[in-house]
């Protein structure tokens, strides 16, 4: 891994709570998860560890950028 010298790293300090909710909503508002099935999911991804729980926020962040946004 290399560093940029000229840029300060950034410090993420996020809880497992709310990344979970940011994914759930990003997810919504991506049109791929309904809100009646938030509950479902929040089960499931307590499942994850920390890294995998942060990849899928990622790819929830993608799906919505690839989709658009829907207004729900």
């Amino acid at each position: 891994m290399t560093t940029n010298e000229h840029k300060m790293p950034m410090d993420l300090n996020l809880t497992r709570e709310q990344v979970r909710q940011r994914i759930c909503e990003t997810l919504v508002q991506a049109g791929v998860l309904l809100r009646s099935e938030i509950p479902r999911y929040e089960k499931i991804l307590d499942t994850y560890n920390d890294i995998t729980l942060l990849q899928v926020m990622i790819v929830s962040w993608q799906l919505r950028e690839a989709g658009g946004e829907i207004i729900t």
